[in-house]
């Protein structure tokens, strides 16, 4: 099961992740991640860039299959989010 970790941006954009986080997935000190920018307010931190992009387009072949396009996706997240701020102001 997934869980919601919040990370600390401290001076000099140092990211913190919280230590039961890095505990569960082995993540050492001086270990390299990649940031990547899916959209203006989705990232995504993967150890390697090539399994996103599999993923990735595993996700866009099922989308597409499905009818689905990414920025309906997108849009549709958007939405939600928008929804959820409302709600939580």
């Amino acid at each position: 099961m997934s869980e919601d970790y919040q990370l600390k941006v401290g001076r000099r954009g140092v990211i913190t992740f919280p230590k039961a986080f890095r505990d569960q997935k082995n993540i050492n000190d001086g270990e390299i991640l990649n940031l990547i920018e899916l959209s203006d307010d989705v990232f995504v931190i993967s150890r390697r860039r090539s399994e996103l992009n599999k993923v990735a387009n595993k996700l866009a072949e099922e989308w597409e299959a499905s009818g689905e396009s990414l920025e309906s996706m997108l849009t549709t997240l958007r939405e939600v989010r928008e929804e959820y701020n409302e709600s939580n102001s």
